[in-house]
């Protein structure tokens, strides 16, 4: 039987799954995102599909092909990744043939994350029968994908739905950009403020529990939120925006944006833009699901 290895690059952590042609995942798993470089990436994903071959040999199974989704700006036909990241030493060579050569030689496809999570949501989440939409993945930074009349939009360089690069406010006499604003960076100033280490889970309960520093850094992530969404909305007066990533999870979060949305537009009277905001389906494997659905059918 045919089965398939898909990896989600993130900032924080590289998540895999291996898959039938339906989408059914058999077994999921992640590991650190390397910080040594593109050698010590190529040898976890290594060690990952080597892992993964020998149980399926007992199963008379194989691994017949390689779906990677991944950060910054992916040309699906060169497997070039361009752009900026998080992570960047992916950048700026043949991404696709590197993995490919460590990994046996299979077949490789890469897509870009938000794209892949716009396409697992059309494929077989909540998009499903929606032509004009919009996917915001936010997890250690924020990107996204543009689907118009049933297409993603790339742009000339492969950059249409890098929405992280917005300027949503400023700190200080430094502007900052919407990925700077997301929960991990948030924890990150927490840290920074207070000596107390904290992750995006932790800040809300700290927030919740009335501290201060958690409250304030709480209620940036979620304006932040509402001015970028609501850009969006301004430009592209899309059907659905469909929320994925790590937040995606959290049920209290799209409520609360709503809240700061529903505030702003009764300031500045345009509460008839009032997007439709829904969180992905798959939730944190929105991504392996579209990388999947583009190697299958657009490699």
């Amino acid at each position: 039987m045919d089965l398939y290895l898909i990896f989600d690059l993130g900032g924080t952590s590289v998540k895999f799954a291996v898959s039938d042609k339906d989408g059914e995942f058999d077994s999921t798993g992640s590991f650190p995102t390397p910080k040594e470089g593109m050698e010590r990436m190529l040898e976890e994903m290594g060690r990952v599909y080597e892992t993964v071959q020998a149980e399926l040999k007992a199963a008379d199974s194989r691994i017949a092909g390689i779906a990677v989704s991944s950060p910054g700006a992916v040309d699906i036909r060169t497997g070039v990744v361009g752009g900026i990241s998080a992570i960047p030493y992916i950048h700026g060579f043949p991404f696709t043939e590197a993995v490919s050569r460590r990994l046996s030689g299979l077949p490789v496809s890469i897509e870009n994350d938000g794209n892949c999570a716009a396409l697992g949501e059309l494929w077989k989440g909540e998009a499903a029968g929606r032509r004009n939409m919009v996917s915001v993945v936010c997890g250690t930074g924020i990107g996204g994908s543009i689907v118009l009349d049933g297409r993603v939009y790339r742009g000339k360089s492969n950059n249409a739905g890098e929405f992280g690069n917005y300027l949503v406010n400023r700190e200080g006499e430094q502007r900052r950009t919407w990925s700077s604003c997301t929960m991990v960076n948030q924890a990150k100033r927490y840290e920074a403020l207070t000596g107390r280490s904290a992750d995006g889970r932790e800040l809300f309960r700290l927030a919740e529990a009335g501290d201060s520093d958690a409250v304030r850094l709480v209620e940036e992530y979620y304006e932040a939120m509402a001015v970028g969404l609501f850009q969006i909305q301004f430009t592209l007066d899309t059907e659905l925006i469909v929320l994925g990533g790590g937040i995606s999870e959290a049920p209290f979060v799209i409520p609360e944006i709503y809240k700061r949305m529903e505030r702003l537009a009764e300031d500045a009277e345009f509460g008839f833009l009032m997007p439709e905001i829904v969180p992905c389906r798959f939730g944190n494997k929105a991504n392996l699901y579209g990388a999947l659905y583009c190697h299958l059918y657009r490699r």
